[in-house]
Formats: structure tokens, C-alpha cells, sequence
């Protein structure tokens, strides 16, 4: 069986670890699509393609493939964007209700893999963290991410994109 997940992993947190594990678990392969890969860097979007996948790469190693998922802005045409570089699945893993609403009008068959700690574990408090120098941030990262932020000087990045707003 070929699964997806799919996420912007901004940055790739316990929760998105999680979900990762499921696909990895019942399945043969599984692709990791990095969405808004051609994002601007901003507050919401502080990590580059090359920056996510690495981070991917440094919990999983090579028993995902990551591709990148630019953005189109057109919901109705987006499953096919994705699949068209993904290639076919088998099933769609993840918690995003839009998402995966889009995927099973497509037919796509998902998992709903349940949230995990979901105050702790969300994107956008975890970067109010970063940026706030508040360590907590550490305890919702999987280890080798933590590493990865602290060697590019994270709490930096995001406390530059606040000033420049």
C-alpha cells in the first residue's frame, strides 16, 4: 500500500511525527508532500522546502520519499495538482478537515489519525514560542528538529519576521 501525508510542517512537530508513524506503519511507501512549498517566507511560513524536508529527513531518514506541493490556490483542482506529483495513493493520513474532505470527494481513500495534544502541538503556537524564547516549544519538537532549529538560530528568524511586519 502507498500512502500520503501531507503538511506544511512549519515547523514538523510531535503531532505531525505522529501522524508520519501511522502511514509508516500500514504501509509499504509512504510520500511526505511539503505543502506551500513555494511560499514567501513569513511568520506563518518561516522555513524554506529544503528546510522542512531535511527536517522530515532527520526524524524518518529514508523511509520517506518528501516531495514538495507548491501551492495553486484552486481547491477543486488541488487533489489532482497533488497527485499529479505524488503519484497515486493508496490512502491519505492526516487530521486536517479540509484536507482530507477534499481527498475523499476525490474518492481518495484517508485515516483520520486523531490529534494528539493539540494546544501543545500546533503550529502556530509552537513559532509564538520560538520567537518568544519560551523553551516549551522543545517539548512539542521530536529531538532531531529541535536540533535543526537551534542550529538556524530559529528564535532569530521569527523574532525578524515579527519586526519586519
Amino acid at each position: 500500500m502507498r500512502g500520503l501525508v501531507i503538511g506544511r510542517f512549519q515547523p514538523l512537530h510531535k503531532g505531525h511525527e505522529a501522524v508520519i508513524r501511522a502511514a509508516v506503519e500500514d504501509c509499504v511507501h509512504v510520500v511526505v508532500g511539503v505543502g506551500s512549498s513555494n511560499a514567501k517566507q513569513n511568520t506563518q511560513n518561516p522555513f524554506t522546502y529544503e528546510e522542512r524536508e531535511e527536517m522530515v529527513h532527520a526524524v524518518f531518514g529514508d523511509t520517506v520519499d518528501v516531495v514538495a506541493v507548491p501551492d495553486i490556490h484552486d481547491p477543486p483542482n488541488w487533489v489532482d495538482h497533488v497527485l499529479r506529483i505524488t503519484g497515486p495513493v493508496d490512502r491519505v493520513f492526516g487530521n486536517d478537515e479540509r484536507t482530507l474532505s477534499l481527498f475523499e470527494d476525490a474518492g481518495v481513500p484517508v485515516r483520520r489519525t486523531g490529534l494528539q495534544a493539540r494546544g501543545e502541538r500546533e503550529g502556530t503556537n509552537i513559532r509564538f514560542q520560538i520567537a518568544e524564547g519560551d523553551r516549551a516549544w522543545r517539548s512539542a519538537v521530536p529531538g532531531p528538529v529541535v536540533a535543526l532549529l537551534v542550529a538556524w538560530d530559529a528564535p532569530r528568524r521569527l523574532r525578524g519576521f515579527e519586526v519586519a511586519a
